[in-house]
């Protein structure tokens, strides 16, 4: 497995003003890996999570213009299967606690990356940061999910296909 493919991959699921700097971590098995390499070849059904670093500059732009930020923001780079680029919903910012409950399973995180071995640590930087302010949608066909975490610096992908 190359973490640089990885990497320019799941880049394509992203609209083009989320910058990133680097892979922190994935979570799948090696059939979803290959679905998510391979995906304008192979037809499959797969599920997992990829954290990437928010670049510094990006970073500092989402805490000085919040939710404006996004704007815009709803299609993919790139295509990852034939049905072309991913259309993502209007972005939101976290919901408060009140709201949190139809997202929590009980592991305290979103759907998508709950179900994914993404580490206990990962999990941890993931809830609090949830929690701190986050900015979240979901593909219009709503089985994926586009985290950004400004604080943390992160970004998850997940998806439950």
């Amino acid at each position: 497995m190359n973490r640089v493919r990885l990497y320019h991959r799941a880049q394509q699921v992203l609209p083009s003003v989320i910058e990133t700097s680097g892979l922190q971590r994935f979570a799948m098995t090696p059939g979803q890996l290959q679905c998510l390499l391979f995906g304008l070849l192979l037809r499959c059904e797969s599920q997992g999570a990829v954290v990437m670093e928010l670049s510094d500059p990006a970073a500092a732009a989402i805490q000085r213009d919040g939710l404006a930020y996004f704007e815009g923001a709803t299609t993919s780079r790139g295509a990852l299967s034939s049905r072309g680029p991913t259309h993502y919903e209007a972005w939101q910012p976290s919901p408060l606690p009140p709201t949190w409950s139809k997202w929590d399973d009980s592991s305290g995180l979103w759907p998508g990356v709950a179900h994914a071995d993404i580490g206990n640590g990962m999990r941890g930087r993931l809830r609090a940061a949830w929690r701190e302010g986050a900015y979240y949608t979901r593909d219009t066909r709503g089985g994926a999910w586009l985290v950004v975490l400004p604080t943390e610096r992160l970004i998850v992908y997940s998806w439950w296909d």
